[in-house]
């Protein structure tokens, strides 16, 4: 099996992050969010946690051959933007 596919998974009780070692000539995006109708019923909230998600990650210094998803679950809309942001920035120092 390629080593791309050799993926990996971090869980915690507000985000699931999965990533793998991007080794292919094709580009594939670095950060994926994912924010389901499950854990928002309004897009705007659901938007909302995206653009959160998406500055935390920008700030962190994470490997640039590495492809993430980050999966939310309902208990992040209990979490203020400093709680998100020690909660990503933790996960992301466990990659690899």
């Amino acid at each position: 099996m390629p080593e791309k596919y050799l993926e990996r998974v971090i869980h915690h009780p507000v985000l699931t992050l999965r990533y793998f070692k991007n080794t292919s000539r094709r580009p594939v995006a670095p950060l994926r969010v994912v924010v389901s109708s499950k854990v928002a019923k309004k897009a705007t909230v659901r938007n909302l946690i995206h653009r959160r998600i998406r500055e935390i990650w920008r700030q962190l210094p994470v490997p640039p051959n590495l492809s993430v998803a980050l999966y939310t679950k309902t208990a992040i809309l209990d979490k203020s933007f400093a709680e998100l942001k020690a909660i990503i920035t933790h996960l992301s120092k466990q990659l690899h």
